[in-house]
């Protein structure tokens, strides 16, 4: 199977970087941006397989404003729980909702973060550095994939722009075209009457009642061929 690509443009420059340099890229700008002393802000990774964020976390801020974040950039769908741990997603110390990003992060440090305990979607948080810049709104998004090149699983030439939760249970191949979704609606009657769902730039596409994010819309759809 080929391995997808992930990309994503820098927030300072506009320039399109692979996911394995994104952060060190950031690096770059972030360390010449440090002007304000007693400031503290975190620069963290958040990433699930190809999906991936960058953000700028102010020290001050608490885990509940980037749990936020979260939520409303990839996962909320109905309000079910979530939490932070260190040590791993379910084996893990819980870390509070209160607890501010300076008293938790260190260079280096690993969380694990889970939404919804059900059908769940875990994510990994890794802080990079802290630096010397305030943060408008307490979070600030600096880089995120762009729209997977998911191509359809029947024709293999167009994008992708529904998903069969059945078949993707099951997996089967589930992902179709506009066109292909149409024949496969005729086929499969889970499909036409509950089954499919949009395909969305998020770790959380396919389960529950997920459609997409309130935050960065622009980047939450399909890719253009």
């Amino acid at each position: 199977m080929t391995k997808i690509k992930s990309e994503g443009r820098c927030h300072y420059c506009q320039q399109t970087v692979a996911k394995s340099s994104i952060s060190r890229h950031l690096e770059g700008h972030l360390g010449k941006l440090e002007q304000e002393p007693g400031k503290s802000a975190w620069h963290l990774r958040v990433e699930a397989g190809a999906y991936y964020l960058q953000l700028l976390m102010d020290g001050n801020a608490p885990l509940k404003k980037l749990d936020a974040f979260l939520r409303d950039i990839w996962l909320e769908c109905c309000g079910h729980m979530s939490e932070f741990t260190i040590g791993g997603a379910w084996s893990g110390q819980k870390i509070g909702m209160t607890q501010k990003a300076a008293d938790v992060f260190h260079e280096g440090i690993k969380l694990n973060y889970v939404y919804d305990f059900g059908t769940s979607t875990e994510l990994e948080i890794k802080a990079i550095r802290a630096h010397a810049i305030s943060v408008k709104g307490g979070i600030q998004l600096l880089s995120r994939n762009e729209p997977l090149e998911i191509y359809c699983h029947t024709c293999k030439k167009q994008p992708a722009t529904q998903i069969c939760t059945v078949h993707w249970a099951e997996g089967e191949d589930c992902m179709f075209c506009d066109d292909c979704t149409e024949k496969h609606e005729e086929a499969c009657e889970d499909a036409a009457d509950y089954a499919l769902m949009p395909i969305v730039n998020s770790p959380r596409m396919g389960e529950c009642g997920y459609e997409g994010g309130a935050i960065d819309v622009e980047r939450d759809g399909v890719f253009k061929v």
